[in-house]
């Protein structure tokens, strides 16, 4: 099983790299990336066949996903800079395309559900679901242990 789940991983893991090579967003990206993918291989025990027709779709939906959250900051983060000064009226605009830009997010994420149902069966999916917000909270457990142990007691 392991040697199994090391070939799948080294077959998507060519075609994120392609990917990542072309945000160019680093070796920490990289690795993260390179963890989520050997992190929902194993929790979905993806079948060789599945593994094929799974990660493509997969890597399609985080690509634009992403493209539509990196969106949504460009707003949040233009709007809080601009908001003790902007009118009402430019309130409005921001917040209408705020919920315009959540709808976005879940046209998105419905479009692909019916397309990874394709891909592999409706229980991976939502096991999938699950593994993505597994690998989150474990991931920010690390980040969080590590930065903990980055600062010395005595500066507290």
């Amino acid at each position: 099983m392991k040697i199994k789940a090391i070939i799948i991983f080294f077959l998507f893991l060519q075609g994120i790299s392609a990917q990542t090579n072309k945000d160019q967003k680093g070796p920490i990206r990289d690795k993260i990336k390179a963890q989520r993918i050997a992190f929902i291989t194993e929790r979905l025990n993806l079948s060789p066949d599945e593994a094929t027709k799974f990660w493509p779709v997969y890597n399609q939906f985080s690509g634009e996903l992403e493209e539509v959250k990196k969106q949504q900051n460009q707003l949040r983060k233009s709007t809080n800079d601009k908001l003790a000064v902007m009118s009402d009226k430019e309130i409005d605009k921001a917040l209408e395309d705020e919920l315009s830009a959540q709808q976005k997010s879940i046209d998105l994420q419905r479009k692909y559900l019916v397309e990874l149902k394709k891909t592999i069966p409706t229980r991976k999916v939502a096991m999938l679901y699950k593994a993505e917000r597994d690998f989150k909270i474990t991931l920010l457990k690390r980040m969080r242990d590590a930065g903990q142990k980055a600062i010395p007691e005595e500066e507290f």
